[in-house]
């Protein structure tokens, strides 16, 4: 357990402008954690034997172990013939799977992880509900604010033309993140502010104009 911690203690002192030093210090400490599980793996593994994978949490060791061999391994040829990046952050998040083995001498997370499982049905249902909500407000969105004028946080990628966009355009307001800026244009009621005789392309409907009261009944909501 000490060890697992001061794996995950190295994992978070990584930074991105790390000096030379700190970092081959600190890959030679990845190796060094590697060398113990691994050698705690293979002591488990010559001792039970074919009864070594009969246990859940000996075969996730033994494939963490592996694929943290195969990412120190990989590291070295991946930047030798200048592979992809990308493949190599892939690699590395294989570390990430022994900070998990803390759960196995944490009886408390345990009994939250087995509460969380037991309540993924009620939660599935609460995602469904929310997602019906959503569907209907992005509807409804699209009816009422698909041609208002582009300004202020309504442009060519978030507006409320298209389900998708209106949907994107909502997660955000959820999050309470520039939901202002997409009121704005919806308050354009009359000229200047905004112009009745504009045609939208693609479609018959004239005007930009907004509705006040149905904008901000929308968002209060």
């Amino acid at each position: 357990m000490i060890l697992i911690c001061l794996n995950m203690v190295t994992m978070m002192v990584e930074t991105d402008d790390q000096s030379p030093e700190k970092e081959d210090f600190l890959f030679k400490l990845n190796v060094a954690f590697i060398v113990v599980f691994t050698g705690e793996c293979v002591l488990k593994l010559f001792a039970l034997r074919q009864y070594f994978f009969t246990n859940g949490w000996n075969i996730f060791d033994f494939i963490v172990v592996i694929l943290s061999i195969a990412g120190t391994m990989l590291s070295d040829l991946i930047e030798k013939y200048f592979v992809s990046p990308t493949l190599f952050r892939v690699i590395r998040l294989a570390r990430i799977g022994r900070i998990l083995r803390v759960i196995k001498g944490a009886k408390g997370i345990r009994t939250l992880l087995f509460a969380l499982m037991m309540s993924l049905p009620a939660l599935f249902n609460i995602g469904l509900l929310l997602f019906l909500i959503m569907f209907i407000f992005s509807i409804f969105a699209m009816s009422n604010f698909a041609y208002v004028k582009k300004e202020a946080g309504i442009d060519d990628i978030f507006n409320f033309e298209t389900f998708g966009g209106s949907i994107i355009c909502l997660f955000q307001i959820t999050t309470s993140a520039g939901w202002d800026g997409f009121l704005l244009p919806m308050l354009n009621r009359e000229p200047p502010d905004c112009d009745p005789t504009f045609e939208n392309p693609g479609t018959d409907v004239k005007g930009n104009c907004g509705s006040p009261v149905i904008g901000m009944v929308f968002f209060c909501s």
